[in-house]
């Protein structure tokens, strides 16, 4: 791997810029924990270990979403698993921010404001943008966001122009994981993809000029696909067109024609009953009059017997709405497969996103796999080739 860590680095009294994910779901205006926060306290309390004066910065939300918030309950959470105060300031580029960072000693961290408050963190062309400015604040970089590291963002590529720059310790064990699912020499793969996020999956499909390799699709994938096949499913193909879903139809169905051996799609579905109890019916059974919650018991049979024969797994997203008890049952029996199966070193599993590592924490389910991933769009463009641009930022620096 060549991209300097923090382990290359003398820290004691230098001054560091912390760039960090602590993105979260908001519940109430209440900021919900998540690992996120355990991951990032490990560099934060690498770095006071060594001495080092740290500024964190980090994004919560975009402008104009629900959750886009100020930091100051991340500040409150990270302290605590740092077990040390990390001082929250709500300034970022402005004098406060600046005597705040100045004033630091060694051993102290602080949080500033959501970087995502400003136009120099999203519009790179802005004149007079002020990270470069921000910068000479500091004697070094480290990128601890793997998860943003796709985003060509300010607080992303800029500083590695003006400061030694190097990546966190989570960053730099996803990484490695990642580097080992893309140069393994598995006869087959299986690529497991549910949740809501389609589009994100496109590049994935290269995975299945390798015709050894399968995907089993769950969730708005799934049914965008039954439909580019003819189906119709009723209440959720409206759904799908109400949410814009359906323009991705021509594409998804000419992957479809062309790798139709390799796609693997549900044969049942559950549906919430009016008595609010789970209920099944066949792909046969449509269309349907309500909207499809989770996929059935024969497509959970169908989606383990298909993990026998292959070296590799890549599961992203639940197969339905797993955050409801009544529809937890295949998502979570699945993961206890995988589960399963990599403790017996019968494969290699890479798990990504925050609805599986929030599905496994809630029915303690065996951590065996062997990466749990917390990023989502980075993860999908880093393992199927694509450069990150907040990692190219880093990589190959002469200072080393």
């Amino acid at each position: 791997m060549n991209i300097p860590t923090i382990k290359n680095l003398k820290l004691k009294n230098k001054s560091v810029l912390l760039r960090i994910d602590i993105n979260s779901p908001v519940v109430k205006s209440k900021i919900l924990n998540n690992p996120r926060f355990e991951a990032s306290a490990k560099t934060i309390k690498y770095l006071l270990d060594k001495d080092a004066k740290v500024t964190i910065i980090a994004h919560q939300g975009r402008k104009g979403d629900k959750d886009f918030t100020s930091l100051e309950q991340h500040a409150k959470i990270l302290s605590k698993y740092v077990k040390s105060n990390i001082k929250y300031i709500p300034s970022l580029f402005e004098e406060k921010a600046k005597s705040s960072i100045l004033s630091l000693k060694s051993k102290q961290a602080v949080l500033l404001k959501n970087v995502r408050e400003y136009e120099d963190e999203t519009n790179l062309k802005l004149k007079d943008n002020r990270y470069p400015k921000f910068c000479k604040l500091f004697d070094i970089y480290v990128n601890e966001a793997f998860s943003v590291s796709h985003r060509a963002q300010g607080s992303i590529i800029i500083p590695p122009k003006y400061l030694k720059s190097v990546i966190g310790l989570e960053c730099e064990s996803e990484i490695k994981a990642l580097e080992k699912f893309k140069k393994s020499k598995a006869k087959s793969k299986v690529f497991i993809l549910g949740g809501s996020k389609a589009e994100d999956y496109f590049p994935l499909f290269n995975f299945l000029k390798n015709k050894n390799n399968k995907l089993l699709a769950a969730g708005v994938l799934a049914n965008l696909f039954l439909i580019a096949k003819g189906y119709n499913l009723g209440y959720e193909s409206q759904w799908l067109k109400q949410n814009n879903f359906l323009p991705l139809i021509p594409k998804l169905k000419s992957i479809y024609t062309k790798y139709e051996n390799q796609i693997i799609l549900p044969l049942d579905f559950a549906f919430l009953s009016k008595e609010g109890k789970r209920v099944e019916f066949t792909l046969e059974n449509a269309p349907f009059k309500y909207k499809i919650y989770d996929v059935g018991k024969n497509t959970l049979n169908l989606y383990k017997d298909e993990l026998r024969y292959t070296d590799y797994i890549f599961m992203k997203g639940p197969l339905g709405f797993s955050e409801i008890r009544e529809f937890s049952f295949p998502t979570v029996s699945l993961l206890k497969t995988i589960s399963s199966l990599t403790k017996n070193k019968k494969l290699f599993s890479l798990l990504g996103g925050g609805h599986l590592n929030t599905t496994i924490k809630k029915h303690k389910i065996p951590k065996n796999f062997s990466y749990n991933s917390l990023s989502g769009g980075a993860l999908i463009k880093y393992i199927s080739g694509e450069k990150l641009p907040g990692i190219e930022a880093i990589k190959n620096k002469k200072w080393i």
